[in-house]
């Protein structure tokens, strides 16, 4: 068996044990391949890739096609070129692809079935973002719960749009409403949190003005950083945040990294933003 985490090495022998009864609760992705085939090496370390990225979320069961007792699995699952990739789930083939595939191909195959379902509203309210239409996303959440009243988590990603849209007011009644340790809250609370320390300052370029004139004033830097983070800068805020810790990393009980916290669960996990200025504050810390 494979000494990697969530990769299986499948033959015949356990092909009924560690894929047809584990692809009941978990997707199981099998790999025929073969060691001397230059494309099976080239897919090989893109299937180690994912299996890391989605942490479980699918098996990778990888076959030998050279080893001949799994022949008869083989001939079975209609394999007839390598690489081949099966999806089984649930017990059942989901989808089969023949030769080279992209990472991208495989990752849009996977999330069909290892995403929840308030992931895939995520992901389309994502897109929809990304369109400008916000509008279109908040009517989205809004239809998604009245379908799931109690999934706290869509009360929350609507909280953080109606704030982003300017609707204050019925983002606090919203968020008043559920309870406190609902999935996602602290997104919209800290949205919140920067709206109102920002209500006391003035425009980001003013702000600049008023640092390029005294460097030193670390309380002017940390107010530009909440200007920025409020108008959607959030590269140039982390950076201004991040030279505060470098000058004064206990400055008012650690405030900057406190502040790129909560800026990371602005931007959400998987962001690349927020990844790379996480690895930047641990480096720094560190």
């Amino acid at each position: 068996m494979s000494a990697l985490p969530h990769v299986i090495d499948v033959t015949i022998q356990n092909f009924q044990a560690e894929v047809g009864e584990k692809s009941q609760t978990t997707p199981v992705l099998l790999e025929f391949y073969a060691e001397e085939a230059p494309e099976s090496a080239a897919l090989t370390p893109v299937l180690m890739k994912l299996v890391e990225h989605y942490a479980g979320k699918f098996i990778l069961g990888r076959v030998n096609v050279q080893v001949r007792e799994n022949q008869p699995l083989i001939q079975q699952l209609g394999v007839r070129a390598v690489p081949t990739l099966t999806l089984i789930h649930k017990g059942q083939i989901s989808q089969s692809l023949d030769g080279p595939v992209e990472e991208a191909t495989l990752r849009e195959l996977l999330d069909q079935v290892t995403m929840s379902s308030m992931e895939r509203i995520r992901n389309e309210v994502n897109r929809l973002l990304s369109m400008g239409d916000r509008e279109g996303a908040m009517a989205m959440l809004q239809q998604a719960i009245g379908e799931e009243p109690t999934n706290y988590g869509l009360h929350t990603e609507l909280c953080d749009l109606l704030i982003m849209a300017g609707r204050v007011d019925e983002a606090r009644q919203i968020l008043g409403s559920i309870p406190g340790d609902s999935d996602g809250i602290l997104k919209p609370k800290n949205r919140l949190e920067f709206i109102e320390l920002a209500s006391e300052l003035g425009a980001p370029d003013v702000l600049q003005a008023q640092l390029d004139a005294d460097t030193e004033s670390i309380q002017m830097r940390f107010d530009l950083a909440i200007a920025l983070i409020v108008n959607d800068a959030m590269e140039p805020a982390l950076d201004q945040l991040l030279e505060i810790m470098r000058r004064d990393r206990e400055w008012k009980e650690e405030a900057a990294r406190k502040t790129m916290i909560k800026v990371f669960e602005l931007l959400g996990n998987g962001d690349p933003t927020a990844t790379a200025y996480r690895r930047r504050m641990f480096t720094l810390l560190h």
